[in-house]
């Protein structure tokens, strides 16, 4: 199986300058775990639920930039890459969240928990008797 195959939602995008508050806001609307961070066109960095309940465990105040929050650099991997090796880019840097890219554009984003449950899938499809 190759990653592109777990993508199950459009990527959500926010600008740089969004908030604390507008990224979980847009998290809640969207119903997603992730946002991708964008300064114009291109992807800066990630913001997931984890930052978000870091940041206001810390207290910071919810009108803190996105910015401040995002992950990077941005951590890729090409759609037509193989599931395993996701889940191995994703412990290598005990990452949650994955951009997935085509041609270097990021087209989706999978969660640790979408890898984990496609392998087992596949290995319960391969041990059946």
């Amino acid at each position: 199986m190759i990653v592109k195959q777990l993508i199950s939602k459009e990527i959500v995008r926010v600008g740089k300058d969004a908030t604390l508050r507008e990224v979980a806001k847009v998290m809640r609307e969207k119903d997603v775990s992730s946002v991708l961070l964008t300064d114009g066109d291109e992807a800066v960095g990630i913001v997931t639920e984890r930052d978000v309940t870091g940041a206001v465990a810390e207290g910071l105040d919810y009108n803190t930039p996105a910015e401040r929050l995002a992950k990077r650099p941005l951590i890729t991997i090409e759609g037509e890459r193989n599931v395993y090796e996701a889940l191995e880019l994703m412990g290598q840097k005990r990452i949650r969240h994955l951009v997935v890219t085509e041609g270097g554009k990021p087209v989706g984003i999978v969660s640790l928990r979408e890898v984990a449950n496609a392998i087992g899938l596949m290995m319960a499809g391969e041990n059946r008797y």
